[in-house]
């Protein structure tokens, strides 16, 4: 057997995955902030309701990854978060509204592989039902902007409408019928080139015309789309710009105005969204696609009710592996170490020092394979391990003991006693 990992799978090794709980520690940090509470949901679920809302022929069902239990059922792995959520909700009728959430969980997709893009990958997510306004939007997006933040990341949040973008889909000319094929193409208008864009509406049976029409509708600002449709009979248009602006006046009194960035061709992929969309990206471009994104999805739920009661949601999710790409370049490596201590004939001094010290929450390693001294110091020094001491029988009888800064190369004489304050004062320093 050739030993190796599915294509899109990836092997964390500690220095690795010391960077990747730290992302997700911040993460959990700032969910809790915000008022969200964790839940957990299967990883393995039926297909129907995986692909409950898509058409056969949606992109997202091509990536589903499917089995048969030996039931013959047909199943298939999450392919994202919120569909298991939108689940959640159905199945949970005496839940308190509203519902704030958060999750963070493995999730599938048999889909293209690229940096920051694999076939099996965490999903951190958050998600509120029962509240329709923008300042949901607006604090989910402050949020965001702050989190990324704490992670030293800075970001530009891209946002737009979908119902501003059905309402001039239709004002070109298109019929009802394919205004969400339609936006699928739109969305990718940042990444293809215009004739490529032109022939994927083409195979879809637009007309030149409505192309055209469609195209140069495309191109405009915000403000000049509220001049051109100041009269409008169109009710999507006037209810998408209607909520861009409540967003915007939320954002502008949050000070983060200046971080976002109106984008008509924004959509986001899934059809589930109904209203305001954002993504989020790195302003050094160290990572060129999105590291968050979300909005709101207004039917999904009230649809999985059906007892006549409306359910608004709005949702985003971090990306873990894009933000990971970044930080496993731009950290400085810490060890989860705080202290390697190497006995000299004296493993139960310390194992009982030792013990000890983790009481007050000090991380000890003890070398219990006899190593030769230098040979412990290389070790510490290639775990980045930032304080050292060999412990001997005159150390003991003493009751000092030497401890280097594996950094500084400074050296301590400390009394064991106060081996616990000292290593609290210098740990972080």
């Amino acid at each position: 057997m050739k030993l190796m990992n599915l294509k899109g799978t990836t092997d964390f090794l500690p220095k690795d995955q010391i960077v990747r709980n730290k992302i997700i520690d911040v993460l959990k940090r700032n969910f809790e902030k915000y008022g969200y509470l964790p839940i957990e949901t299967p990883i393995l679920n039926y297909y129907d309701l995986l692909a409950y809302k898509y058409e056969s022929d949606a992109e997202i069902l091509s990536e589903i990854y499917k089995l048969k239990d030996q039931g013959d059922r047909n199943l298939g792995l999450r392919y994202d978060l919120t569909v298991p959520f939108c689940k959640v909700i159905g199945l949970n009728k005496d839940l308190k509204m509203p519902f704030r959430r958060y999750e963070i969980g493995r999730v599938f997709r048999n889909g293209p592989v690229k940096l920051g893009r694999t076939r099996e990958f965490y999903q951190c997510d958050i998600d509120v039902v029962g509240i329709d306004n923008r300042l949901i939007e607006a604090e989910q997006i402050l949020m965001a902007i702050n989190t990324y933040k704490e992670l030293g990341i800075d970001v530009i949040v891209k946002y737009n409408n979908r119902k501003l973008m059905s309402g001039l889909i239709k004002e070109s000319g298109i019929t009802e019928e394919k205004v969400v094929s339609t936006i699928g193409i739109i969305d990718k208008l940042e990444k293809i080139t215009r004739e490529e864009l032109v022939s994927m509406l083409k195979e879809i049976d637009i007309s030149d015309t409505s192309i055209e029409n469609l195209l140069k509708l495309f191109t405009y600002s915000k403000n000049e789309y509220k001049e051109m449709f100041e009269n409008t009979t169109n009710s999507l248009i006037k209810e998408g710009l209607t909520e861009l602006e409540e967003l915007e006046t939320y954002l502008k009194e949050l000070n983060v105005l200046d971080k976002c960035v109106f984008t008509s061709t924004l959509a986001r992929g899934l059809t589930i969204y109904t209203g305001v969309v954002f993504e989020f990206y790195d302003t050094k471009l160290r990572i060129t696609g999105a590291l968050g994104a979300g909005g709101r999805y207004d039917k999904i739920i009230t649809d999985f009710m059906d007892n006549g009661a409306l359910y608004p949601a709005v949702g985003l999710s971090f990306g873990l592996e894009p933000i990971y790409e970044i930080l496993r370049h731009e950290k400085e490596e810490k060890s989860l170490i705080d202290i390697y201590l190497v006995p000299l004939d004296t493993n139960i001094e310390c194992l009982k020092l030792a013990t000890t010290l983790r009481e007050n929450n000090i991380k000890v390693l003890i070398e219990m394979n006899k190593k030769k001294v230098g040979k412990c110091f290389e070790y510490a020094d290639s775990e980045n391990i930032k304080f050292i001491s060999i412990i001997g029988s005159n150390e003991i009888n003493s009751q000092v003991i030497k401890v280097k800064n594996l950094k500084t190369k400074e050296e301590f004489e400390v009394k064991i006693e106060d081996l616990t304050t000292f290593l609290q004062k210098h740990i972080d320093n």
